[in-house]
């Protein structure tokens, strides 16, 4: 995935999204949300805001700032902001690759179905570690590569044909965990055939460079 496409590619999401894939992802935002424990006047970044249904999920004592890639799914937010008072909430338009926050702004970071559409998964897990606080909550929604060596062959084989409508399925979990060092508390799905899961992490800090011997 490069991030030029991935803009076009959801900006047109962006018409039909809340209709389609859009439920499905709330439901697990919703157990995600509230497993945060969110206290108030708390900070959290949330990547992929997408058209802002996560908002509608949120306590309204924190403070919540929405990024995306795609600039018709933030002016769908950004309605959503209105119609509703989100008086909580702000918005920006933002690469994921390359936060423009400082370090440490944010007690959480929350992220859904964006681990598998940026160009570098690695990247953007460091980018979430460098602006969320040590000991503060990563928290990812995403379809990984499953376990099964069968499921596992198709998700690979249908690759292709995913990136074209906006995603890739052939990441592996474990691959990024063991890329990027991300210490995982746990990890669920909503049920035994759910092909989304749910990642909780407690951020240890920026991932430190190699220093050769």
């Amino acid at each position: 995935m490069q991030e030029a496409s991935t803009r076009s590619i959801y900006n047109v999401w962006a018409h039909f999204y809340d209709h389609t894939m859009g439920r499905g992802v709330q439901r697990r935002q919703q157990l995600a949300i509230d497993r945060m424990n969110i206290r108030p006047g708390e900070r959290i970044l949330d990547v992929g805001i997408g058209t802002g249904l996560s908002l509608d999920l949120y306590p309204q004592h924190c403070k919540v700032t929405g990024i995306d890639i795609s600039e018709g799914m933030l002016a769908k937010a950004a309605k959503r902001i209105e119609q509703y008072g989100y008086k909580f909430a702000n918005l920006s338009v933002a690469d994921a690759l390359n936060l423009p926050f400082s370090d440490a702004s944010f007690d959480h970071v929350f992220v859904t179905h964006v681990i598998t559409v940026v160009s570098d998964p690695v990247r953007l897990i460091d980018e979430m570690r460098r602006v969320c606080k040590v000991g503060g909550k990563i928290v990812i929604v995403n379809h990984f590569l499953s376990g099964n060596r069968f499921a596992a062959a198709l998700e690979k084989l249908l690759r292709p044909i995913c990136e074209k409508i906006g995603w890739r399925s052939d990441l592996s979990l474990e691959y990024l965990i063991e890329k990027t060092g991300l210490p995982v508390d746990y990890r669920y799905k909503l049920d035994s055939v759910d092909v989304w899961e749910t990642v909780f992490a407690t951020n240890d800090g920026p991932k430190q460079p190699c220093i050769a011997a």
